[in-house]
């Protein structure tokens, strides 16, 4: 590889790194979501949060990543926020 290519994927392995770490704090936040709602007896899932959830990291895409793209991202996050919410 270039010393250019692999200077630019150095950096994207730095996004990638501050990804995970982002994605591993807002399950601490799930978890503790999770709690509360175990506690309360109140259902894991709750899909007028998951449809304002998807809607508004749309309205924040500003390309050139597609729309349904991110979608399909933040509907996985969703879904393993689901799977580690009933765990609980």
């Amino acid at each position: 590889m270039t010393p250019e290519i692999e200077a630019l994927r150095q950096k994207l392995d730095l996004i990638e790194d501050k990804l995970i770490s982002l994605l591993n704090e807002r399950v601490k936040y799930v978890l503790e979501i999770g709690k509360i709602k175990h506690e309360k007896g109140l259902p894991v899932e709750d899909p007028k949060r998951q449809e304002l959830i998807l809607n508004r990291v749309v309205q924040k895409n500003s390309n050139p990543t597609s729309d349904e793209f991110i979608k399909n991202i933040f509907k996985k996050i969703i879904e393993e926020s689901i799977r580690l919410e009933k765990q609980i």
